[in-house]
């Protein structure tokens, strides 16, 4: 048999542009702007992004913000590239979903900077240097946020490692503090990090703070920032001075609690509750003869609550002291004494 096929019109080839941006954000951080989208994952149409070659960001500075718009033609006429970020660098700028860019400002001085008004709008290009036009445009204007805390100090527990700062007296142009003050406090594994960790679930207006799910021995990495409360949301100050922690474990368990001694005639029987400690590695038991001096009855920890003294002689009177002991070293105070005759 001889097949025949039908063979139908060219297909058109794949327009890959880069779809349109359309989640741009413009937030004050301190004396910077902090920039956020998510880059492009389709095509106009509606192919995969293969061929995203770059991100190019445009600013322009107004006087006002109620004539900057894309459709009216100022910027697209007025704005100038400000930055251009190859694909390739994508990843030291990414936020999750997300790629975050900081705007510092450079060679502004403090009346452009809280004078003006800053636009901005980006455009995703592909590698024959297409692109779909210009994102959402976004406007901010800068004020004159407080600076970050100061004298960050630590105290520890077992349990926490508790800040406590003193707010600052002065904003970022040099005038006196008056908005009300809350304080955000982040901590990292590593220092200097980009993206650092959210520990207070809403700004504090306390200028202290415990962190309780730190872990003893970790070192962490600790700033805050002053916080203030706007009609258009919360603006945060720079960080603090960053400061490396650690909370050492010389935290002793409790001494052993309702220690009980019952004797058979030929052994002494010893209980008590045992401890609740996570890092617990178990307990040592002392004894002293009817001389009260004591001495180490088990050359290893045990690890239950209990132990049996088969070491003892009829008619005499043995006292008992129990130590914890944690898997750091650290050994509790004694237990109460208590004593018991062999009959």
């Amino acid at each position: 048999m001889v097949g025949c096929g039908y063979v139908g019109e060219p297909l058109p080839p794949l327009i890959q542009i880069p779809g349109r941006i359309s989640d741009l954000t413009a937030i004050q951080f301190g004396k910077h702007i902090k920039l956020s989208w998510t880059v492009p994952k389709f095509n106009t149409d509606g192919s995969a992004v293969t061929t995203l070659s770059r991100i190019e960001i445009y600013r322009l500075l107004s006087k006002s913000d109620s004539t900057v718009t894309i459709d009216g033609k100022l910027f697209v006429q007025s704005a100038i590239k400000w930055m251009v970020l190859d694909k390739a660098n994508f990843g030291a700028y990414r936020e999750g979903e997300k790629l975050v860019l900081a705007d510092r400002l450079q060679g502004l001085d403090d009346r452009e900077i809280f004078q003006a008004f800053f636009s901005y709008a980006i455009k995703a290009i592909n590698q024959k240097k297409q692109d779909a036009g210009f994102s959402n445009l976004v406007t901010l204007k800068l004020l004159p946020v407080p600076n970050p805390p100061e004298e960050v100090h630590f105290s520890f527990g077992e349990q926490f490692i508790e800040l406590s700062w003193q707010g600052p007296s002065y904003n970022i142009d040099g005038s006196p503090v008056e908005a009300s003050l809350n304080f955000n406090v982040y901590r990292n594994l590593t220092p200097e990090a980009r993206v650092k960790e959210l520990l207070t679930r809403t700004p504090l207006e306390e200028t202290r703070f415990k962190d309780t799910s730190m872990v003893l021995g970790q070192t962490y990495y600790y700033v805050v920032r002053s916080v203030i409360t706007t009609p258009e949301g919360p603006i945060e100050s720079f960080d603090s001075q960053e400061h490396k922690v650690k909370n050492v474990d010389t935290y002793p368990p409790r001494a052993p609690a309702e220690v009980v001694a019952i004797s058979n005639g030929d052994s002494i029987s010893l209980v008590w509750l045992p401890n609740t400690e996570t890092d617990l590695a178990g307990y040592y038991v002392y004894r002293s003869g009817e001389e009260h001096d004591y001495q180490m009855l088990t050359e290893q920890m045990i690890a239950a609550a209990s132990y049996v003294d088969k070491s003892v002689q009829k008619g005499k009177t043995y006292s008992y002291q129990i130590k914890a002991v944690d898997r750091n070293g650290n050994e509790s105070n004694y237990s109460e004494e208590v004593s018991e005759k062999v009959e």
